[in-house]
């Protein structure tokens, strides 16, 4: 049989530009060669797109990027063309089957390019354009998860402008309803970019300011006293499994992006040290997260749990979690049996899943 085309587009515009680039050098580099051949599509911060070589990267050295960039769409009902364009005329096309985004945070994970694929009638790895969109807001992914009964933790959202125009008062609104400790966070960003623990009031304008920097919509949350930080792996459509759990000990007082990124440090416990109950509980916490925001392929939820009282509080899901060799995702699943280049599989096999579904629903009432 024909090898699948798959179509690995990485980079984009958002803050998380660099993790999106380990990610998919992981991902390229653990693909079944006997199974795939991969069409890396690179996305500069500026947003044009350009053809990557593969060999660089199974070669362990730097990226290289082709000068020719690809334009896309070209809405074709077999398969999608991604269009090499050169100063003159098009040097070439090139016809995938399936797309795997590694694109994290905005312009990416956010529903945007996720819309462009279904435009193209492509299938895609990873949820679709409500669950990337609910996925990638903390306060309306936060809002659903309580709605279906999750706990979670108090929190209050506004806009940048209503900062702007009366500071005073969602000063006093944030100390009423929430207080300190607490975290600021843009709402629609990941890797804990933004993200600042608060721990006195004569900080909290200065966090706000800073986190306003990044977005139009702000978060604040309560902070958990002493918390642990467990995560919890999630792999399906209609009827998804969860991982085991694991633990995340940073040497710093939080996860933030220094301690995921730029320092050594943190400790990831695979699997966490739980008690069957705990780890029966966040099992079935992750999958009715990742199906309360209409997530599919794969999600990964966090939590918080308190040390003190064991009370668990679901924190968010993202739809398109790290993927390098490292990370949390690929790591639970490990533990949980299902290795790298066997996870990556099947991920290309629920987006065909998925489409193919998709493509059974009537689009005309009278057929």
């Amino acid at each position: 049989m024909p090898k699948i085309v798959v179509g690995v587009i990485f980079g984009g515009r958002s803050v998380e530009h660099e993790v999106s680039l380990l990610s998919a050098k992981s991902i390229i580099r653990n693909i079944n060669p006997e199974k795939y051949t991969v069409f890396p599509i690179f996305i500069e911060k500026d947003g044009t797109w350009r053809k990557a070589s593969v060999d660089a990267w199974l070669e362990d050295r730097d990226l290289e990027i082709f000068t020719n960039s690809f334009l896309s769409p070209s809405l074709n009902p077999a398969k999608p063309v991604f269009y090499e364009i050169g100063t003159k005329r098009v040097e070439g096309e090139h016809r995938v089957d399936v797309v795997f985004p590694v694109l994290h945070g905005t312009y990416g994970e956010d529903g945007t390019v996720q819309g462009l694929f279904e435009l193209m009638g492509i299938p895609f790895v990873g949820a679709s354009v409500l669950g990337s969109s609910i996925g990638m807001d903390k306060i309306i992914m936060k809002t659903i998860f309580r709605e279906s009964g999750l706990p979670v933790v108090r929190f209050i959202g506004f806009y940048n402008h209503e900062w702007r125009s009366r500071k005073d008062t969602i000063m006093e609104q944030i100390l009423d309803e929430i207080g300190v400790p607490c975290f600021v966070k843009a709402s629609n960003l990941g890797s804990s970019v933004s993200v600042t623990k608060v721990k006195s009031e004569d900080r909290l304008k200065e966090a706000v300011d800073f986190a306003c920097d990044f977005s139009h919509r702000i978060i604040i949350e309560k902070a958990v006293q002493n918390p642990r930080e467990i995560e919890v792996s999630v792999l399906g459509n209609d009827n998804p499994i969860a991982s085991v759990p694991g633990e995340i000990v940073p040497h710093r007082e939080f996860y933030d992006y220094v301690a995921k990124y730029v320092e050594d440090g943190t400790t990831l416990i695979v699997p966490a040290k739980l008690e069957e109950e705990a780890n029966k509980r966040l099992g079935e916490y992750a999958i009715r997260a990742f199906q309360s925001v209409d997530c599919a392929g794969m999600g990964r939820v966090d939590f918080l749990m308190e040390k003190g009282t064991g009370e668990i509080y679901v924190s968010e899901i993202n739809t398109i979690p790290g993927f390098t060799q490292i990370s949390m995702y690929p790591k639970l699943w490990e533990a949980s049996g299902i290795r790298y280049p066997e996870l990556v599989s099947k991920l290309v096999d629920l987006a065909i899943e998925k489409h193919e579904m998709k493509k059974g629903l009537r689009t005309d009432q009278n057929s």
